[in-house]
Protein backbone atom coordinates (compact mmCIF):
# COMPACT_ATOMS: atom_id res chain seq x y z
CA UNK A 1 0.00 0.00 0.00
CA UNK A 2 2.78 2.36 0.91
CA UNK A 3 4.79 1.54 -2.31
CA UNK A 4 1.51 2.25 -4.48
CA UNK A 5 1.60 6.14 -3.22
CA UNK A 6 5.34 6.63 -3.37
CA UNK A 7 4.71 5.66 -7.08
CA UNK A 8 1.64 8.00 -7.75
CA UNK A 9 4.09 10.97 -6.26
CA UNK A 10 6.78 10.38 -8.32
CA UNK A 11 7.72 13.19 -11.28
CA UNK A 12 5.61 16.06 -9.27
CA UNK A 13 8.90 17.76 -8.12
CA UNK A 14 9.71 17.80 -11.49
CA UNK A 15 6.46 19.54 -12.81
CA UNK A 16 6.69 22.00 -9.96
CA UNK A 17 10.51 22.53 -10.42
CA UNK A 18 9.90 23.48 -14.10
CA UNK A 19 7.03 25.58 -13.50
CA UNK A 20 9.41 27.60 -10.61
CA UNK A 21 12.17 27.89 -13.55
CA UNK A 22 9.41 29.50 -15.66
CA UNK A 23 8.19 31.89 -13.41
CA UNK A 24 11.79 32.93 -12.60
CA UNK A 25 12.61 33.59 -16.54
CA UNK A 26 9.52 35.17 -17.12
CA UNK A 27 10.15 37.71 -13.64
CA UNK A 28 13.82 38.44 -14.95
CA UNK A 29 12.76 39.49 -17.85
CA UNK A 30 10.03 41.92 -17.05
CA UNK A 31 12.37 43.39 -14.68
CA UNK A 32 14.87 43.71 -17.89
CA UNK A 33 12.53 45.18 -20.14
CA UNK A 34 11.36 47.51 -17.61
CA UNK A 35 14.74 48.51 -16.49
CA UNK A 36 15.23 49.12 -20.42
CA UNK A 37 12.51 51.16 -20.89
CA UNK A 38 13.16 53.54 -17.93
CA UNK A 39 17.29 54.01 -18.93
CA UNK A 40 16.01 54.63 -22.45
CA UNK A 41 13.24 57.12 -21.55
CA UNK A 42 15.83 58.93 -18.87
CA UNK A 43 18.22 59.42 -21.56
CA UNK A 44 15.51 60.35 -24.33
CA UNK A 45 14.74 63.08 -21.33
CA UNK A 46 17.99 63.84 -20.71
CA UNK A 47 18.68 64.64 -24.41
CA UNK A 48 15.08 66.80 -24.48
CA UNK A 49 16.36 68.72 -21.54
CA UNK A 50 19.53 70.12 -23.34
CA UNK A 51 18.07 70.73 -26.46
CA UNK A 52 15.52 73.01 -24.82
CA UNK A 53 18.18 74.37 -22.68
CA UNK A 54 19.97 75.05 -26.15
CA UNK A 55 16.92 76.48 -27.65
CA UNK A 56 16.94 79.07 -24.07
CA UNK A 57 20.43 80.16 -25.04
CA UNK A 58 19.57 81.16 -28.69
CA UNK A 59 19.89 85.35 -28.50
CA UNK A 60 20.79 87.52 -30.62
CA UNK A 61 24.36 87.99 -28.89
CA UNK A 62 24.64 91.52 -30.72
CA UNK A 63 21.58 92.98 -29.40
CA UNK A 64 22.08 91.52 -25.95
CA UNK A 65 25.48 93.26 -26.03
CA UNK A 66 24.11 96.26 -27.57
CA UNK A 67 21.17 96.65 -24.81
CA UNK A 68 22.45 94.89 -22.01
CA UNK A 69 21.08 92.41 -19.91
CA UNK A 70 18.24 94.83 -18.30
CA UNK A 71 15.92 94.92 -21.45
CA UNK A 72 14.21 92.25 -22.28
CA UNK A 73 15.61 89.92 -24.31
CA UNK A 74 13.10 88.46 -27.03
CA UNK A 75 13.81 84.79 -28.44
CA UNK A 76 13.29 84.21 -32.59
CA UNK A 77 11.61 81.31 -33.29
CA UNK A 78 13.70 80.54 -35.96
CA UNK A 79 16.86 80.73 -34.08
CA UNK A 80 15.57 78.71 -31.21
CA UNK A 81 14.97 75.89 -33.96
CA UNK A 82 17.69 76.26 -35.65
CA UNK A 83 19.93 75.92 -32.46
CA UNK A 84 17.40 72.57 -30.90
CA UNK A 85 17.83 70.96 -34.18
CA UNK A 86 21.93 71.57 -34.13
CA UNK A 87 22.08 70.70 -30.69
CA UNK A 88 19.67 67.00 -31.57
CA UNK A 89 21.85 66.11 -34.43
CA UNK A 90 25.07 66.77 -32.42
CA UNK A 91 24.11 65.00 -29.13
CA UNK A 92 25.18 61.28 -28.92
CA UNK A 93 21.87 59.07 -28.62
CA UNK A 94 18.72 58.27 -30.18
CA UNK A 95 15.79 59.94 -30.70
CA UNK A 96 13.63 62.01 -33.28
CA UNK A 97 12.68 65.87 -33.03
CA UNK A 98 9.10 66.18 -33.14
CA UNK A 99 7.93 70.04 -32.10
CA UNK A 100 10.23 72.92 -31.15
CA UNK A 101 7.48 75.82 -29.90
CA UNK A 102 7.80 78.76 -27.63
CA UNK A 103 5.13 79.41 -25.06
CA UNK A 104 5.80 83.07 -23.94
CA UNK A 105 10.03 83.31 -23.03
CA UNK A 106 9.80 78.97 -22.18
CA UNK A 107 11.08 77.00 -25.34
CA UNK A 108 9.65 73.36 -25.46
CA UNK A 109 11.18 70.69 -27.03
CA UNK A 110 9.22 67.58 -27.88
CA UNK A 111 11.10 64.33 -28.53
CA UNK A 112 9.97 60.43 -29.95
CA UNK A 113 11.83 56.99 -29.99
CA UNK A 114 10.95 54.11 -31.26
CA UNK A 115 12.37 51.32 -28.27
CA UNK A 116 11.91 47.47 -29.00
CA UNK A 117 12.63 46.09 -25.32
CA UNK A 118 15.11 42.85 -24.92
CA UNK A 119 12.44 40.55 -24.39
CA UNK A 120 9.01 41.33 -25.02
CA UNK A 121 9.48 42.85 -27.79
CA UNK A 122 9.73 39.74 -30.13
CA UNK A 123 6.62 38.78 -27.69
CA UNK A 124 4.09 41.35 -28.90
CA UNK A 125 2.80 41.76 -31.93
CA UNK A 126 4.13 45.71 -32.88
CA UNK A 127 7.41 44.75 -31.05
CA UNK A 128 8.44 47.90 -30.20
CA UNK A 129 7.09 51.16 -27.92
CA UNK A 130 7.06 54.67 -28.60
CA UNK A 131 8.41 56.53 -25.92
CA UNK A 132 7.42 60.46 -25.91
CA UNK A 133 9.11 63.42 -23.69
CA UNK A 134 8.92 66.95 -23.60
CA UNK A 135 11.30 69.60 -22.08
CA UNK A 136 11.20 73.41 -20.99
CA UNK A 137 13.35 75.38 -20.27
CA UNK A 138 13.59 79.13 -19.76
CA UNK A 139 16.93 81.39 -19.20
CA UNK A 140 17.07 84.32 -17.02
CA UNK A 141 18.95 87.27 -18.50
CA UNK A 142 19.48 89.79 -16.17
CA UNK A 143 22.31 91.48 -14.15
CA UNK A 144 23.38 90.43 -11.38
Amino acid sequence: MRWTTMRQDEGSILVLSLGFIVVCILAVAVVVDASAMFLERRSLQARADSAALAGAQAVDLTDYYARGPAARIVLDPARVRGAVERHVRRAPGEGRLTAVSLRGSEVVVSMTHRMRPPFSGWLTPAGAYDLHVEAGAVLSYRRE
